[in-house]
């Protein structure tokens, strides 16, 4: 029995790369299909989509794949430029080894198995291999073409039936790629979903059901010895081209070449052997996993897990730990918020089309934002300066998109996000609604309306913007929290349509003012006066990190309130006498 030589890693022929161990074991499995749900963090997409990516272009040259986002907007501004981050990490570079949205070289043409006359929404590799970017609010994308495979990062956000629809196009090309481990496969990544959270879906968790334990393990173990044996060739390998070069001067050595040269084919025909047995031992394998944040804890650090679980709260539970979150009856505060509170058409695609990759969108992209009339918002003033801006048409008030910053930064930040986000919109005058406590020191000019008000008018270096900016809160008493209680208990099932509105949110241009309304609870208040105990707003988020304030507090909530529950809209709402006992223990 030979000795196995140690596998220099100085070399120049070898590659290092860090990986977690989750990482690696996928790497060493690389299963026909993974469904991977994994903590925030994880590294899901640099050390296995990127990689994953890499392998496919390699083993299926020319192959056509679709990759999936939720939206066409999240598909520009994060999903492909964290591919190509990914990408780039690992030594593939755009224009060298794969292009975007462009035709590719000649000799990368007629690689390709499919035929492409359209380059809008592709990503070709030097090897041939192509992915279409197709999005779920657009999934015409795609139509009348047929795939080899499937990838598709945070799948928490797919709706079931419009993946499982698109998943009839991976079909194609059986006579080429039939017999490849990558036919018909899926590449699917998320945290954790949680369905009391509205537009989150945990359909993937019913994948769980085609892992079958024994052919993962023999995969596992045949891709243990195969990676054995891949090292024991490239260690010979070294040796033997060492072992020539030295014995150039070196006449003594000479006649230990061939020997070098026999035992380093010999390792390269067990390397092969084991290859073929990988790779068989792969075929039509789903790989389905749930890991917790925890496998990127060397990169990570023991004090960022600290810093998370500082709280207490039950959201790192299922985003961290990917503990599977239990459904919930319980006294959330818009206990009534449903899907048809949300829209989710909009985004003027066309307007995002005529700009690159990672363009920082204005509002020109809003499909329902009308230019030529005033823009309303509400504000609040507290942990952090939030922003929610609306318009209201006919019997509909539409809340087009959420601002906001975090300590510390000022005012002057939140209007330089404001002035560059509107910067399009021609009719500049801003109706600002906000807490009656931005009024306090008024007439010193240190309150915080004013500050606001001016910040917006000028920028920083004192000249006019060409908004003007109405206060309209000034005088406003205070809006409480069992009033908004009871306000959106009959707001948000519709019930306030005819007599005054009804209210849709966009939930990918407001997604923290979402996740807040999912998250914010009640808690009971003694009104001693009363002898009643009434509902108002758990606050208890508001203590948080910074770094978690956006998602999991209620600025933006009030920032709500203050929006909707003007003077007039409280008026005519009270004037019907009507008081929801709902609201009162």
């Amino acid at each position: 029995m030979t000795r196995k030589r140690k596998l220099d890693i100085t070399n120049d022929g070898v590659e290092v790369r860090y990986a977690n161990w989750m990482a690696q074991l996928i790497a060493v499995m690389q299963p026909w299909s993974l469904y991977w749900i994994a903590g925030r963090a994880s590294a899901k997409t640099v050390q296995v989509l990127a990689e994953r990516v890499q392998e496919v272009a390699h083993d299926c040259p020319g192959a056509p794949f679709a990759w999936v986002a939720d939206t066409y907007s999240d598909l520009h501004k994060n999903v492909i430029p964290s591919l190509v981050d990914g990408l780039s990490l690992l030594g593939w570079m755009p224009g060298t080894h794969y292009v975007i949205n462009q035709e590719p070289p000649r000799e990368w043409r007629q690689r390709m198995y499919n035929v492409c006359t359209d380059w809008k929404n592709t990503m070709v590799f030097h090897t041939g291999f192509n992915f279409t970017f197709i999005s779920l609010d657009r999934a015409a994308i795609g139509a009348g073409r047929s795939y080899v495979g499937v990838f598709g990062d945070e799948v928490k956000y797919f709706p079931e039936e419009k993946f499982t629809n698109l998943l009839k196009a991976v079909r194609g090309f059986r006579v080429k790629y039939g017999d490849s481990v990558w036919y018909r496969s899926r590449t699917l990544t998320t945290d954790m979903p949680n369905p009391n959270h509205l537009g989150e879906y945990d359909w993937i968790l019913k994948l769980a059901k085609q892992n079958d334990k024994q052919r993962i393990l023999l995969a596992l173990r045949a891709g243990f010895v195969y990676n054995d044996t891949k090292r024991e060739y490239v260690s010979r390998l070294q040796h033997y081209e060492r072992l020539k070069a030295e014995a150039r001067t070196r006449a003594e050595l000479r006649p230990q070449v061939s020997e070098a040269e026999r035992l380093m084919q010999l390792a390269r025909r067990t390397m092969q052997r084991w290859e073929q047995r990988w790779v068989k031992t792969r075929r039509g394998v789903s790989f389905f996993f749930i890991s917790s944040s925890y496998v990127n804890v060397d990169i990570l650090g023991e004090d960022w897990f600290h810093d998370e679980f500082a709280e207490g709260l039950e959201g790192a539970a299922c985003n961290i730990l990917s503990v599977i979150p239990k459904l919930e009856a319980a006294q959330m505060f818009y206990c009534n918020l449903s899907m048809k509170n949300f829209y989710a058409d909009g985004f003027l695609n066309d307007v995002i089309d005529r700009h690159p990759f990672g363009w920082e969108q204005d509002c020109t992209v809003l499909r329902y934002l009308d230019p030529g009339r005033p823009l309303e918002a509400g504000m609040d003033a507290g942990n952090m300066l939030s922003m929610v801006f609306g318009q209201q048409a006919g019997h509909t008030l539409r809340i087009l998109k959420e601002l906001y910053t975090l300590p510390p930064q000022s005012v002057r930040d939140l209007a330089d996000k404001f002035l560059l986000y509107f910067r399009p919109h021609r009719r500049k005058l801003l109706k600002l609604y906000y807490d009656r406590s931005m009024n306090n020191y008024r007439r010193t000019g240190a309150d915080m309306a004013t500050q606001i008000k001016k910040a917006i008018e000028t920028d920083a270096e004192g000249r006019r913007t060409g908004w003007t900016v109405q206060l309209m809160s000034l005088g406003q008493g205070n809006i409480s929290s069992n009033l908004e209680y009871r306000f959106f208990q009959e707001l948000l099932p519709g019930h306030l349509e005819a007599r005054l509105y009804r209210l849709l949110i966009d939930r990918h241009n407001c997604p923290c003012l979402k996740a807040e309304m999912e998250v914010t609870r009640t808690k009971a208040k003694a009104d001693e006066r009363a002898g009643t105990t009434r509902i108002v707003k758990e606050k208890t988020g508001d203590k948080l990190p910074v770094h978690r304030l956006p998602r999991e507090s209620t600025n933006l909530t009030d920032a709500l309130k203050y929006f909707v529950l003007r003077p007039e809209v409280v008026r005519m709402w009270q004037s019907r006498g009507a008081v929801s006992g709902a609201s009162y223990l």
